[in-house]
């Protein structure tokens, strides 16, 4: 008896107008919500649907999945899928979609576990620079780009912008790259030996076991849009793969090009 009193009281809540039960489980009310997830879900056993919601355009749910940033779209029938579509407004001249992506990408950089990251921090911020919100960069200690790249991200430092380097091991490329990334995490100096690395001089071994994420930097960096080394992420969520000069990416921050970079080389 207990249990017919609850469920009708349940019916009751539904049929009063319980405002928050439906807001809590859209499904409740929206049928072709459901079919449209339970399709998918079928196309996908296994895996788990996220940031399900009306897209823009009627007649359609946009959602994610698992930690995956690519955007699906499917129409209330289930029947139709679109899959990593560019949702345009033409009449704002808006990618819709991009804009989800970068706001689902600024949401992880909000709590980007910079304890995983090796820093590095300039004397003095930049206008506009805060240290909680560096820019990111995925390297691989035996990438040739990552290399080059080091030495614009150094410059990048210099003139006031904080630098978060995550070690993002390539094995199927480079050999050793992992064993290599754990001998940097485990080191007593981080931030010297990833500068040995990245110049291309011998990494010696640790010498002691220690936790290194480098697991979580992969994820991680797949959660961020992935790319290949070294891949770059600014606070706002824009990103760039491969090497770039400190200026082009002053430039993207908005900052102006120092007087050394306008000048260019000066001899010596």
């Amino acid at each position: 008896m207990r249990t017919i009193r609850m469920a009708i009281m349940l019916i009751g809540t539904i049929l009063l107008g319980g405002g928050s039960l439906a807001s809590a489980h859209p499904d409740l009310i929206d049928p072709q919500a459901s079919s449209a997830r339970v399709a998918v879900m079928k196309s996908f056993p296994g895996a788990v649907i996220r940031d399900w919601q009306p897209a823009p355009m009627p007649g359609l749910y946009m959602f994610t999945l698992n930690n995956d940033e690519r955007i699906f779209f499917v129409d209330e029938s289930g029947q139709y899928l679109l899959a990593q579509a560019a949702l345009f407004d033409m009449k704002e001249q808006k990618n819709l979609t991009q804009e989800f992506i970068m706001g689902k990408r600024r949401e992880l950089l909000a709590a980007v576990p910079l304890q995983d990251a090796i820093l590095y921090r300039p004397s003095e911020l930049a206008p506009g620079m805060r240290e909680s919100a560096p820019v990111l960069v995925f390297d691989d200690p035996d990438c040739p780009f990552c290399r080059e790249l080091h030495a614009e991200v150094k410059q990048l430092v210099e003139a006031g912008v904080p630098v978060a380097v995550f070690l993002h091991p390539v094995e199927r490329l480079h050999k050793g790259a992992i064993q290599k990334s754990i001998n940097i995490w485990c080191s007593d100096n981080r931030q010297d030996m990833l500068d040995t690395a990245l110049a291309g001089k011998p990494v010696p071994d640790a010498g002691k076991p220690c936790d290194a994420p480098l697991e979580h930097n992969l994820q991680l960096a797949r959660q961020l849009g992935g790319g290949p080394t070294p891949y770059i992420v600014f606070p706002d969520g824009r990103t760039v793969a491969g090497k770039k000069s400190a200026a082009e990416l002053m430039a993207m921050l908005g900052m102006p090009p120092t007087v050394a970079q306008q000048l260019g080389s000066v001899s010596r």
